[in-house]
């Protein structure tokens, strides 16, 4: 039986550091899944573009990205959430 690939993506930051863990075990090789990550520098628009395009299967990304993406049009479904805390952005500047 051939394995079951699933390409999925995110962004190299330490929320996904769980899926780097579970590469490493090759834990799903015992179940015939070819896990494949790919990280995106760009974010959820590269992510975005990836899903619709049909080069990743899966993609760990801000919600309201892909929302507005939804919103938009893109064919994409938001599945479950993987971070529940809110991501709190600021405006940062060095000492004048």
């Amino acid at each position: 039986m051939n394995p079951l690939t699933v390409h999925i993506g995110g962004v190299p930051e330490h929320f996904n550091y769980p899926w780097y863990l579970l590469l490493k075990s090759k834990e799903l090789q015992k179940d015939n899944i070819n896990l494949r990550w790919q990280d995106f520098e760009g974010g959820t628009g590269a992510m975005v573009q990836s899903l619709v395009h049909g080069d990743i299967d899966l993609a760990l990304m801000l919600t309201e990205g892909v929302v507005k993406a939804i919103c938009d049009g893109a064919p994409i479904k938001l599945i479950q959430y993987f971070v529940s805390s809110p991501l709190v952005w600021g405006v940062h500047t060095h000492p004048v």
